[in-house]
């Protein structure tokens, strides 16, 4: 891995159904357009100068690619299951990228995502002045699956 910090955060969501909990998973990426990269999961800070982009990174398929990544599975027809995740942004140093997902509707990620923003930064003495979230839904029919995924990346 780059030892420069990246500088572009793109956050992405998918949901799937598959006949296990790992196709589901693997079906609820590649929806979500992140698939065909080796992500390996880390933890929650923003690079300072990172810019949060819309459009979809490209990056050479089985690349190993840094992500916050939420996923909840479920095999119980009828239960949602929700992923959230939400980057604060902060002029004077980093942001928090935080995440939630699980049993429940997006509207209880996302509140929940929210409050642990303010509550990361305000550990660091910093305010949140914007904040991105993201979040999908899933209705389960036999095995489904959601992610949401906040992809950190270089120039």
């Amino acid at each position: 891995m780059k030892r420069e910090a990246p500088e572009i955060l793109w956050a992405t969501v998918g949901h799937a159904e598959g006949e296990t909990p790992l196709t589901a998973f693997d079906s609820a990426l590649i929806e979500a357009g992140i698939g065909q990269w080796n992500l390996v999961k880390v933890t929650s800070v923003a690079p300072p100068a990172a810019v949060l982009v819309s459009e979809p990174i490209v990056i050479e398929p089985g690349a190993v690619v840094p992500a916050v990544l939420a996923s909840a599975h479920s095999n119980r027809a009828g239960e949602t299951i929700s992923a959230c995740v939400g980057i604060g942004f902060n002029s004077e140093g980093h942001g928090m990228i935080m995440e939630r997902s699980g049993p429940g509707n997006p509207e209880e990620m996302e509140a929940s995502v929210r409050r642990m923003i303010d509550e990361s930064l305000g550990r660091r003495g910093l305010t949140p002045e914007s904040v991105s979230v993201h979040s999908v839904s899933h209705t389960v029919e036999k095995v489904g699956s959601c992610v949401a995924a906040v992809v950190l990346w270089w120039r």
